[in-house]
């Protein structure tokens, strides 16, 4: 599922609310372009939440254009057929709103929310930024800037770094093992023709959906988003041919040196893919118990209990193919194999016992709690449809409570089996190199 922070106060929240009554399905709809037009109506306050996915992240790169997706993202905002710089971004002040983008493995997507009265014109700028961009160099040069400094301030957070190589040493050929943002020296590489190229390769019609929830006539919205975005072309993406995502034939174990004051253990498994609904989600309910929840064994036992570790966590976000599932703890290297055992024995109990009902029983309140917060506006219920959208089927935003509900704890001993296998685990182990050490 889509992960953002668990607010403790969420639990008391979910077991006074209704807020998890299962959610009213979407209306999907196909237009003769190819464009996916999902909806769900609800007029209890004047608001609309729009979201526009593109089924165009990291995955559909190489090693030569790894980066231009995100890139792209940036410069969707500036310059367009009908807009100089800055002016989207004045032009949705001016309706009280502001845009919002998202580059991940498997898509790019821009969002905000308005007053319903607004939505035509919304809409007009959304097709803007998908249809119109123009790339200008300066902006290009400009943004490049940008994009090597959020690269730079990624490098000051081990514990993404240390997912980055677990992400490299378990996908291997397959392009989930490059980085989401690139690197600086790729992004400065790229040409302003590579980036119209990919722009207009992906961003058409089949392989993007147009989310609505709010305050809007279905009928009459699906003429507006038509009239918005009839210059997509309905080309079809020509899918590239990329390497088939497989668990490691043996365990993976890599050491490097990294700029840290602490050493850190990740662990990864290759687990579902967004299509293996049951299976994603028994894994975010065993992970939540394992390493994310409010309470979870990591930050319990392995760092309150232990003290083998300063701060550890666990990590699966639901992705169009396998997806990562990861385990990282920053230690030391006198406790690091300490550390590591301890991981495996928990892992092998879990296998074998599977999580106690009273845990099981707290992480789906969790879980559901998390769920309830993500979906408690327009933005949020639209931004949940066009992820799933994205990585598998959006009607599954509908039917995540009563998956999460049905979960055993059979079942979670079963996935635990499926991709928990210790044989078949990647290993990377980041310690302090010599060269001096940074927080």
């Amino acid at each position: 599922m889509i992960r953002t922070t668990i607010y403790s106060a969420i639990i008391l929240f979910v077991l006074q609310s209704s807020a998890l009554a299962q959610p009213s399905t979407y209306k999907v709809t196909q237009m003769g372009n190819g464009l996916t037009v999902i909806l769900q109506e609800d007029h209890a306050v004047e608001l609309v939440g729009i979201d526009v996915w593109v089924k165009a992240g990291s995955a559909m790169e190489t090693p030569d254009t790894n980066g231009i997706s995100h890139l792209i993202e940036h410069l969707a905002f500036g310059s367009t057929n009908k807009h100089k710089a800055g002016e989207i971004d004045l032009e949705m002040e001016s309706l009280g709103a502001t845009l919002d983008a998202r580059t991940s493995r498997d898509w790019a997507h821009f969002s905000t929310t308005v007053s319903s009265r607004y939505l035509p014109k919304a809409l007009d700028v959304l097709s803007e930024i998908v249809t119109g961009a123009q790339f200008d160099q300066k902006e290009m040069d400009r943004e490049r800037l940008i994009v090597a400094d959020e690269i730079a301030k990624k490098q000051t957070k081990p514990m993404e770094i240390c997912r980055d190589y677990l992400a490299k040493e378990l996908y291997q050929d397959h392009p989930y093992a490059l980085p989401i943002e690139g690197t600086e020296d790729n992004v400065n590489k790229l040409t302003r023709q590579q980036v119209i190229d990919h722009y207009h390769n992906l961003y058409t019609a089949p392989n993007m959906a147009v989310v609505l929830v709010g305050d809007f006539d279905s009928q009459q919205a699906v003429a507006e988003i038509g009239r918005a975005f009839q210059s997509l072309s309905n080309k079809p993406v020509q899918k590239q041919e990329a390497a088939a995502v497989m668990p490691p034939s043996a365990r993976v174990y890599k050491t490097f040196d990294a700029p840290y004051k602490s050493d850190y253990l990740g662990i990864a498994f290759l687990g579902p893919s967004g299509e293996e609904y049951a299976d994603v989600c028994a894994v975010d309910l065993l992970l939540t118990c394992f390493g994310f929840g409010n309470r979870n064994w990591m930050q319990d036992e392995l760092v309150k209990k232990m003290g083998l570790a300063t701060e550890a966590s666990s990590d699966f976000l639901t992705q169009r193919y396998p997806a990562m599932i990861s385990l990282i703890a920053a230690t030391t290297d006198l406790s690091l194999e300490q550390t590591k055992n301890a991981v495996f024995a928990q892992i092998e109990q879990v296998r074998q016992q599977g999580i106690p009902e009273n845990s099981l029983a707290l992480a789906k309140r969790e879980l559901l709690g998390e769920y309830a917060f993500q979906n408690e506006t327009y933005g949020g219920r639209a931004n949940t449809a066009g992820f799933y959208f994205a990585v598998s089927d959006p009607q599954f935003a509908c039917r995540y409570i009563e998956c999460i509900q049905s979960v055993t704890n059979e079942d979670i001993i079963r996935v635990a089996k499926k991709y928990l296998d210790p044989n078949k685990a990647v290993i990377v182990v980041l310690q302090p190199d010599k060269g001096g050490a940074k927080e």
